[in-house]
């Protein structure tokens, strides 16, 4: 059996188009399935022309879940198409955010290899009972719990929200196929992903890594052309900054992506860097590090006053144990 890092080793190969040599591919396939990755595993291989030297049998597993996440991101395109139309007849032109992005982009014949989990529309908050309003015409009920919508034929969830011209900075106007929609700028996307992940959730504190999104973070990185300088500038304070900068070593050290380089990082970021990295890499040793940073992260956030006002005990004692011993699709 590989070790923890020589998997993660191997799949990040995978992803960057290298097919690992020697590579214990039931373990990859695992951890690939863990970070909902598997399609842009497959995705890379072929791209780079790499496929057909995989083992067959995990070259049609691979092909097979591919193939399932394509046909469900032909769905949610349909469905993200059909929902900007009737909003368009109302004269709201959504913003898109996240992985609704890519998939508006597409082109026909090709469809991301993104698993995405539901679609993220924000319109102006002047517009949202009207935007409300149009989708629940087409069918979608809110969701008991949480801001989305939903039909129960469709693939995935859609999640209305308001925009904020501070949190995703000037749009432009896109249009294809008779559709007018609304698309931040590459740096306020990267923002999105970073600030959710790093901050919103607590990442950068408890040494975790979202690989799924550091993998979209790299792409963007590749296929846009990102303003470093901006994305920094947006970062609200020291602390903020030192998660930007720990980010960005990872995006580095894990898909070489070019990132700015103005000396030395600060102490503080390469500790980070380092944390984040032995843990993914040793998940048994660095299991007290993970443990001592889920405390003192559960601590603070579940002891706030409107938190404890909000939430009974046995809520509360559930959401602490689940961020103290369980990280979702991260590693």
């Amino acid at each position: 059996m590989m070790r923890a890092g020589a998997t993660l080793d191997a799949l990040i190969a995978g992803l960057r188009g290298r097919p690992p040599a020697g590579a214990d591919w039931q373990a990859v396939i695992a951890l690939a399935n863990h970070t909902l990755l598997t399609p842009a595993l497959f995705s890379s291989l072929a791209h780079a022309g790499q496929i057909h030297g995989l083992p067959h049998d995990v070259r049609e597993y691979l092909r097979f879940v591919h193939d399932c996440n394509r046909e469900r991101n032909l769905r949610l395109r349909a469905q993200l198409a059909e929902a900007v139309a009737a909003l368009n007849r109302r004269e709201i032109v959504p913003l898109l955010l996240k992985g609704a992005i890519p998939l508006f982009l597409s082109v026909p014949e090709r469809v991301p290899s993104r698993m995405t989990s539901d679609l993220d529309l924000a319109v102006e908050p002047t517009e949202e009972a009207s935007a409300q309003a149009c989708l629940e015409a087409l069918g979608y009920a809110p969701v008991a719990s949480g801001r989305g919508l939903a039909r129960r034929q469709d693939a995935g969830m859609l999640e209305l929200r308001t925009s904020q011209t501070s949190a995703f900075g000037p749009s432009s106007p896109v249009e294809r196929n008779g559709l007018r929609v609304k698309i931040p700028p590459a740096h306020s996307r990267a923002l999105h992903w970073m600030m959710h992940d790093l901050l919103k959730e607590g990442d950068y504190w408890r040494g975790r890594i979202d690989l799924r999104h550091l993998h979209d973070l790299a792409q963007l990185a590749e296929s846009d052309d990102m303003d470093w300088t901006a994305l920094g500038a947006a970062m609200s304070d020291r602390g903020a900054r030192n998660a930007l900068d720990t980010q960005l070593l990872a995006l580095h050290h894990f898909f070489g992506t070019r990132i700015p380089t103005s000396g030395a990082p600060r102490p503080m970021v390469r500790f980070q860097h380092w944390r984040r990295v032995f843990t993914a890499r040793h998940p048994f040793l660095g299991a007290p590090l993970r443990l001592a940073a889920n405390l003192a992260w559960g601590t603070w956030r579940f002891s706030r006053a409107d938190d404890l006002a909000r939430r009974g005990p046995s809520d509360l004692g559930r959401r602490v144990i689940r961020t103290l011993f369980f990280s979702g699709a991260k590693v």
